[in-house]
């Protein structure tokens, strides 16, 4: 199974729903909280190609987007065979 990152913060809506679609389907996820920390915002910067918005996931080094991308895969049933292949 691949490995989810999402770069997130605590007062994004957007943030706190991707984090349970997770959790409805049991996935562990490593959550890196950018709030007040310019060096981890600049790494979520360069690793998503300069995208500054929360939260952002990726499934081992793929970046998937934000909410809006994983709730696609998620709401056409996909989201546990997209981590596995």
């Amino acid at each position: 199974m691949k490995k989810i990152t999402i770069y997130s913060s605590i007062i994004c809506p957007y943030c706190i729903g991707a984090k349970k679609i997770f959790e409805k389907l049991n996935l562990r996820y490593q959550e890196i909280l950018v709030d007040g920390d310019p060096v981890l915002r600049n790494e979520m910067r360069v690793k998503s190609n300069g995208k500054n918005t929360v939260p952002q996931i990726f499934f081992d080094d793929t970046l998937i987007g934000g909410f809006d991308e994983l709730n696609s895969i998620f709401q056409k049933g996909k989201l546990k065979d997209f981590l596995e292949t």
